[in-house]
C-alpha cells in the first residue's frame, strides 16, 4: 500500500469517525463565545465548505491529494458543527432543516466508519491516482481508476491539470476524461492527452 493510499483511508477514517465527536465539540466551544465572536465564528464556519466548494466548481484544487483530501474533511466537519448548532439557533426554519439534517449525518458518519467501512475502503481507494506524471508547461497528469471485480464496468479517470499564474499552491483542470475499459496504460491515456491545448 503506497503513502498517498494510507493518507487517504487514515484522512477518510478520521473524517467519519472523530465527526460524532468533533462537531457536538465544537458547536459546544462555539455557543460559549461572546455574541459577537460567535457570529464570526459562524460566518468562518459557513465560508469552510463554500470555500471548498467554489473551488471545485471553479476547477481549482491543491497539487497534492493530502491537502485536497484535509479540505474535504474540514469542510465536512465546518458543515456538521452548523447543522449541530442549529438546535440552538433562534430562527425556527433553521433548528428544523439543519438539526435533523445533522443526525442523519452523524448518524452516516458512524455507519460509514464501521459497518460500511468495507464500501468507504473502495470508494476512498478510486480516488487514489494509479499513475502520475507532469508534462510540458507543468501540468500535471493523474489517473484513477474505477469499477472494481464485483462490477461488470470499469475504467480510467484521466485528470490533467495546470498550474494557476501567481498561485502556485493551486492548480486548474484543463482536461477531464472518462475512459471505459481502455486498451491503453494509463501512461499511454496521458501521452495521448499531453498536447491537447488548455481552454
Amino acid at each position: 500500500m503506497s503513502a498517498t493510499t494510507s493518507s487517504a483511508f487514515a484522512i477518510a477514517f478520521t473524517a467519519l469517525l472523530g465527526a460524532p465527536v468533533a462537531a457536538p465539540l465544537l458547536a459546544r466551544l462555539a455557543m460559549r463565545l461572546p455574541r459577537a465572536l460567535q457570529t464570526r465564528a459562524y460566518l468562518a464556519l459557513a465560508g469552510v465548505p463554500l470555500a471548498v466548494a467554489a473551488m471545485s466548481w471553479g476547477g481549482l484544487s491543491s497539487p497534492t491529494y493530502q491537502v485536497n483530501a484535509v479540505a474535504l474533511l474540514a469542510a465536512f466537519w465546518a458543515f456538521l458543527t452548523l447543522a449541530v448548532s442549529a438546535f440552538r439557533f433562534e430562527s425556527r426554519w433553521l433548528r428544523y432543516t439543519l438539526g435533523p439534517l445533522s443526525i442523519l449525518l452523524l448518524a452516516f458518519s458512524v455507519f460509514a466508519g464501521t459497518l460500511g467501512g468495507l464500501g468507504t475502503v473502495f470508494i476512498v481507494g478510486d480516488t487514489v491516482p494509479v499513475f502520475t506524471t507532469t508534462q510540458a508547461q507543468g501540468r500535471h497528469c493523474e489517473v484513477t481508476s474505477y469499477g472494481n471485480a464485483t462490477t461488470d464496468f470499469g475504467g480510467h479517470r484521466v485528470v490533467i491539470t495546470a498550474p494557476v499564474p501567481l498561485l502556485p499552491f493551486l492548480e486548474r483542470t484543463v482536461i477531464d476524461q472518462t475512459f471505459e475499459k481502455p486498451q491503453q496504460t494509463p501512461a499511454q491515456l496521458c501521452q495521448g492527452l499531453a498536447t491537447s491545448p488548455n481552454p
